[in-house]
């Protein structure tokens, strides 16, 4: 499946649709793609579909059907409005009505966070690893953190005053209606305030903490990250990129004094606050071992290797640059000078087998992140952050992709999958970038394939001009 002839793409201001606030049409030829602003969610718009969406032609009857179920999945997914108000909260978004009584409840003398929690909740696990990583941290807060749920509740930071633990957790036992974790945050003079999701109490705990939450790094966990992310670890460090504060976590004395070195930090949790964990570093045997989440970035032999990695991958949390696109994915640099793109999730098995790779020229790019700029003919580039120093410039020679699990249609294949590559982009994102990353990518080449079929694909890649 080539790039070739790649088609102009066009980002539609009106349409048919009632489409959701932050959801955007990009027209690619005959087909297109529906995009999110603030998630990554994106779905693909057939040719025919494209005609009756975004242009207002009649649907014929037979296709009724089969047009009312794109819609429902669009609307299901969040990019189609309902017929109510987008400011009404659906059923489940907001507090149930018994968290909107009156509660009889003492005044909080200090902030104090009730999360609510469940013993089977994956995001949880991770959460409570998070807290005991920053136990230092929440020592020094003027707060208290209250973890409902299992068992007896479990307290951190300061305490509330004796007696009012049971009651505190009694009172908002509730919130865990809301999902988990969830939680109420109570001030001495404001309102409750209702925290839904793993990322809504991060940020609540950032703030607690001193820290600026859009200044922290703070990413919602995955299944494989929550199995790496709850195991205990010795000492977490923050790392700053360009303002940017990120959490290292390390298990044994070597990795802790890398961390420390990477932070500049001589002591573990010195003067910062609750940072959540974004990476890990780990010494089994006489491998270092780099994680974010539970991707493994990178290893190496040697502690100079190790602390040169690690500095590299805290560098590439900075913002990028106004005229650069950042994606969730992972890359593969080639010694010749040229780089191919693959799926995120692939980046632990391409590390595991980088020196099959090597063989062929390939290695694992470590970067946490794919930053990429447009040449003077508007071909992408991959983008190295550096420490220090001048990044370095590589082009972007194709794009490897898993195939879909079920068969569809020949003529719809690319485009269905050019719609998840740039669904790769972070979020959030202006409907300006979300176009100009289609317009980037959508003239390379992509390789269909299991991750399996494109090592081998890469290993038999034969060399330009060989």
């Amino acid at each position: 499946m080539t790039g070739a002839g790649a088609p102009a793409v066009r980002l539609l201001a009106e349409t048919a649709l009632r489409l959701t606030s932050g959801t955007v049409l990009l027209e690619t030829g005959g087909d297109g793609m529906l995009l999110s602003c603030h998630a990554p969610i994106a779905a693909y718009v057939p040719p025919a579909v494209m005609n009756w969406a975004a242009h207002g032609a009649t649907v014929p009857a037979e296709h009724e059907a089969a047009y009312a179920r794109c819609l429902e999945a669009w609307r299901s997914a969040g990019l189609q409005r309902d017929e109510a108000p987008e400011n009404v909260p659906l059923p489940g978004q907001g507090p149930t009505a018994e968290m909107g009584r009156s509660r009889l409840r003492r005044t909080v003398g200090r902030p104090v966070l009730v999360i609510a929690s469940s013993p089977g909740c994956g995001y949880c696990r991770h959460l409570r690893a998070d807290l005991q990583a920053n136990r230092k941290a929440l020592a020094r807060m003027d707060a208290s953190v209250l973890i409902t749920g299992d068992g007896r509740p479990e307290v951190w930071g300061g305490r509330p005053v004796p007696g009012y633990i049971e009651e505190l957790a009694d009172a908002w036992a509730d919130v865990a209606r809301l999902g988990t974790p969830s939680a109420v945050l109570l001030t001495p003079d404001d309102s409750p305030r209702f925290l839904r999701g793993f990322d809504a109490v991060t940020t609540a705990l950032i703030e607690l903490g001193g820290e600026e939450p859009g200044q922290v790094v703070c990413e919602t966990p995955t299944s494989c990250s929550v199995t790496v992310g709850a195991e205990p670890v010795d000492a977490v460090v923050t790392a700053r990129a360009r303002g940017k504060a990120v959490g290292i976590a390390a298990r044994g004395a070597e990795p802790v004094k890398v961390a420390g070195l990477v932070a500049g930090k001589p002591a573990p949790n010195g003067d910062a606050g609750y940072v959540p964990v974004t990476l890990r570093v780990r010494r089994p045997r006489n491998l270092w071992l780099i994680f974010r989440g539970g991707e493994l970035l990178a290893r190496s032999r040697s502690e100079e290797e190790a602390l040169s990695l690690l500095k590299r991958v805290v560098a590439g949390f900075g913002p990028p640059e106004a005229h650069q696109t950042r994606l969730l994915c992972g890359a593969l640099v080639h010694t010749q000078g040229r780089a191919m793109l693959f799926p995120r999730s692939w980046l632990t098995y391409f590390v595991e087998r980088s020196s099959l790779l090597a063989r062929s020229g390939w290695r694992p790019s470590p970067d946490p992140f794919v930053i990429l700029e447009t040449n003077p003919v508007g071909a992408p580039v991959l983008v190295h952050p550096s420490p220090a120093g001048m990044p370095r410039h590589m082009p972007v020679s194709g794009v490897l992709a898993q195939p879909p699990d079920h068969a569809r249609p020949a003529a719809h294949m690319r485009g269905r999958t050019l719609a998840s590559i740039v669904n790769w982009h972070t979020r959030p994102a202006s409907p300006q970038q979300l176009h100009a990353a289609c317009t980037s990518l959508s003239a390379l080449p992509i390789h269909l394939g299991t991750r399996q079929e494109s090592l081998t694909f890469l290993v038999r890649m034969p060399t330009p001009g060989g």
